[in-house]
Parts: C-alpha cells; structure tokens; sequence
C-alpha cells in the first residue's frame, strides 16, 4: 500500500510538472494554460507541498 500510494504521487507529480512547465513556456502555441500561469504555478507548489506530508507520514512511523 505505501509504494503504491509513493509511485501515484510520483505520477501525479510528475504530471503537473510537465503541466507547469508547458504553462510557463510557448512551445504549444494556443495552449489553454497560458492564461493562467500564476494558478497554475500555486496549484504545483500546494500538490507539492501536500505530497511531501503523504510522503513523510508513509516514511516515518508514527511514535506515539
């Protein structure tokens, strides 16, 4: 379950990071996430962000 929770976030990173980069980039011309470079930029530091609490939960046992 925690290796497959750990590759989906990879996948789901690594996803918005190519979002992110074609976003802040023209080598699609007409592409839709031109407009909205700085929704885009936050929603990739936030799925970031939210990955690396997944990813430290699942690594570090809890010890209580």
């Amino acid at each position: 379950m925690k290796k497959t929770t750990l590759i989906v976030s990879a996948i789901i990173w690594m996803i918005f990071l190519v979002i992110l980069i074609n976003a802040l980039t023209d080598v699609f011309p007409g592409n839709i996430f031109q407009n909205y470079k700085l929704v885009v930029g936050f929603a990739f530091i936030t799925v970031t962000g939210l990955i690396r609490m997944v990813n430290k939960k699942l690594i570090t046992p809890n010890r209580d």
